[in-house]
């Protein structure tokens, strides 16, 4: 139609992944979209807030030259058109939690006509002057609490025959209270998705993150240049590979390039890393039965 004409048109790229899983009830399609990192710019903010937005808002543009702001109305009317069952949103949606990003965000959640589920990156709750420290936790980290099931640390989302989790790993280490939320969670023997933030250590998503970034960016795998995972941490990845473990699938984002593995435990557990969403990337997820 005529509007279409009025925006730039880009083009989505959308990796899909269908996962198997023996006797499930019913089909789920589930849309993941990560590291969007948009910025909204706002007139009013003065001095650190605006310097960042100029500095931050050319940086999060896909190739043809659409900024992440422009970008994200299209996927919330992909999901309606495409009605998904659940929109998963894996962390970095917003670039730092300005006014201007949290008023917009609200609009934009408002207009999905699915449930979402919305975890922490390490850029929604935190700005580059107060970067993960106690001041920024207590100040900035609670004005995500509506978006997040009024928990930062733990969200579910109960689609009947499927149970996806969404925790906290943005400051590098899985949150306590999302470890002893998955625990409770796992004990009810359904399907289990786990959306996190930070990936785990697979052999593939480290090898490709060194060369990327060239700094530790997954959790695991220290001696090899991933992260040393803390006592929480290793419960959490001893957890879900554990060989009874309901965890079929870990959603993680943070890297900025699509990738698929296995987390190596007791039980092999299938890891997909979302592209970076600001370059026009979403994952759509087919979960369908075994059934032969």
């Amino acid at each position: 139609g005529f509007f279409c004409n009025m925006l730039l048109p880009w083009e989505k790229h959308i990796a899909e992944e269908t996962i198997r899983l023996d006797g499930l009830e019913g089909e789920y399609t589930l849309l993941f979209l990560t590291d969007t990192h948009v910025v909204v710019k706002d007139s009013k903010a003065s001095g650190q807030e605006a310097e960042n937005q100029e500095s931050r808002y050319p940086m999060f543009v896909n190739a043809e030259g659409v900024s992440a702001e422009e970008q994200f109305p299209e996927w919330i009317r992909y999901a309606n058109e495409k009605k998904v069952d659940a929109v998963l949103l894996g962390g970095d949606i917003i670039d730092t939690p300005s006014e201007a990003n949290l008023q917009w965000l609200e609009g934009q959640l408002e207009a999905l006509d699915m449930p979402y589920l919305y975890i922490n990156g390490n850029h929604d709750w935190t700005c580059p002057w107060e970067y993960m420290t106690q001041v920024g936790r207590e100040t900035y980290l609670p004005l995500l609490e509506p978006f997040m099931q009024g928990n930062t640390a733990f969200q579910r989302l109960d689609l009947g025959g499927l149970l996806i989790l969404g925790i906290d790993d943005s400051t590098n280490q899985v949150d306590s209270q999302a470890l002893s939320g998955c625990e409770s969670a796992l004990t009810e023997g359904r399907p289990v998705i786990v959306l996190a933030h930070v990936p785990f250590m697979t052999q593939s998503t480290l090898s490709r993150a060194k060369e990327v970034w060239n700094s530790p960016v997954v959790i695991g795998a220290g001696n090899f240049g991933g992260i040393f995972p803390n006592e929480e941490s290793e419960k959490f990845i001893s957890m879900i590979t554990a060989a009874e473990s309901s965890v079929e699938l870990v959603l993680a984002g943070h890297v900025h390039f699509y990738d698929r593995d296995v987390i190596e435990g007791e039980k092999k557990v299938p890891q997909v890393v979302g592209g970076a969403g600001y370059q026009g990337n979403a994952v759509l997820i087919h979960i369908i039965g075994g059934g032969n």
